[in-house]
């Protein structure tokens, strides 16, 4: 079996903008689109957000179109407001309008681009450091207050700074009677953060579907398209063998590319483990996770559950995402064992020499039979529990992608993370290694593939 394990470093490869940043970006340029209402020509618009934008072009002729097709509507509110020929745009600037995160990430991102760290931000991070202070406000150390208790102060920055008119307002009204102005609870904070976290989900969704999906791609892995199929003749049974995939991306583009000219049924072997984008999903049947990593020791973890709906296992299992990787690592599993119990069989043999043979022979029968092949992962400890269960058997051969030097010497230290030190060497080590270490083959035109 063959199980080709696929990062954001794969769409990258395809010239394809599927980072957080690439994202805000574009969000930053949808925002003029319905807000510029003092009459700006599509020229201006152009000049100021999209000429200096190193972009994918055909997403900023999209923009484009959309902003000379804006005109103004009256909604059955009687509120004037401004829409365009883009109905997809349209949704997507109501979901990212006042939504909490985007207000959150964007002077992260501003500010970090503006000292050199080239404007890089994560998104899973920065939500993970808002919840646990709002989990550790909840949990402290001297109170511990229910998730319907107002809120007294908020240690984050940006959540005390959003909320501070109900904060300042939890304050005696009259020293006589100590009655309290209306304050707002844990609950409510909670709550809104998870609305807006959906919102931008599907906003995100959005942008990959309509935008991101539709790009022209024009090159190839030459690396991907050996593996993803293998063409076999086996006493004259001719046929083709694909491969197993696990995707940690959104998108199709596995499929767009590499499996559509097979016309095969890609359920049966891609496996998207953080949910696919789909044009037609709504925010309720949206499955694509956007979460963050315990946090919690084990005790608190299974006592502390206000927070839970963030969590990326949470997630996984609530909009019921991709899972078929169990009964492919079961099999791998599975093979060793009976490996094991025939080698025990064949200890029965007194022969040194058949000994050998029939050893030989189950290690060619039983040891080399799967292979595993990572492409633009990072091997981030995130995923652990994922890559433990394909690299951490004796029957799997891991070969590891890597960008340039740099990107296999992070590689390296993220799977010491993964799988431990001793486990590395060993695995790396010797004539029958099972871990290797390869680089990516440039990728090549489409119509020279």
């Amino acid at each position: 079996m063959k199980i080709l394990v696929l990062g954001n470093g794969f769409d990258l490869a395809h010239k394809l903008p599927t980072k957080y940043p690439d994202f805000l970006e574009f969000g930053k340029r949808v925002f003029p689109v319905y807000e510029n209402t003092e009459g700006r020509g599509v020229h201006l618009y152009q000049q100021e957000y999209l000429f200096d934008w190193d972009f994918n072009k055909e997403i900023k002729e999209k923009l484009e179109n959309a902003y000379s097709s804006r005109r103004k509507i009256t909604t059955k509110e009687n509120v004037s407001q401004i829409e365009t020929s883009d109905l997809k745009l349209n949704e997507m600037y109501t979901l990212i309008k006042d939504n909490i995160w985007i207000q959150y990430f964007l002077p992260i991102y501003a500010d970090r681009k503006k000292n050199g760290k080239d404007g890089w931000i994560d998104f899973e991070s920065e939500i993970s450091e808002v919840i646990q202070s709002l989990d550790d406000d909840m949990h402290g150390l001297s109170q511990i207050y229910n998730i319907e208790d107002i809120v007294k102060d908020l240690s984050n920055d940006f959540l005390r700074e959003m909320y501070s008119d109900y904060i300042d307002a939890v304050q005696p009204i009259n020293p006589v009677d100590n009655g309290f102005s209306e304050g707002i609870s844990f609950k409510e904070i909670r709550d809104k953060l998870l609305k807006d976290l959906n919102r931008l989900i599907k906003a995100f969704e959005i942008y990959l579907t309509e935008y991101v999906e539709k790009i022209d791609i024009e090159v190839i892995s030459p690396d991907i398209e050996e593996i993803a199929a293998t063409i076999y003749d086996d006493r004259g049974q001719k046929g083709i063998l694909f491969s197993k995939v696990i995707s940690f991306n959104y998108t199709n583009i596995y499929e767009q590319i590499y499996l559509r000219k097979y016309d095969v049924d890609c359920n049966d072997y891609v496996d998207y483990i953080h949910g696919k984008a789909n044009a037609n999903n709504t925010i309720d049947t949206n499955n694509m996770v956007l979460g963050i990593d315990e946090y919690l020791g084990k005790k608190k973890r299974n006592k502390y559950v206000e927070f839970i709906t963030f969590k990326k296992f949470y997630q996984r299992i609530h909009k019921g995402t991709g899972c078929k990787y169990k009964e492919w690592t079961d099999t791998i599993k599975g093979d060793f064992a009976d490996y094991q119990i025939e080698l025990e069989k064949s200890k029965t043999e007194k022969n040194i020499m058949n000994l050998k043979a029939t050893v030989n022979k189950l290690k060619k029968q039983y040891l080399n039979k799967h292979h595993v092949y990572i492409f633009g992962h990072s091997l981030d400890v995130t995923d652990k529990d994922i890559l433990r269960d394909l690299i951490l058997n004796d029957n799997v051969h891991t070969t590891i992608f890597y960008h340039d030097k740099d990107a296999m010497g992070q590689q390296i230290a993220n799977l010491v993370k993964v799988i431990g030190q001793d486990e590395l060497i060993r695995r790396t080590g010797g004539k029958d290694k099972l871990i290797e270490f390869k680089p990516q083959k440039p990728m090549k035109e489409i119509k020279e593939s």
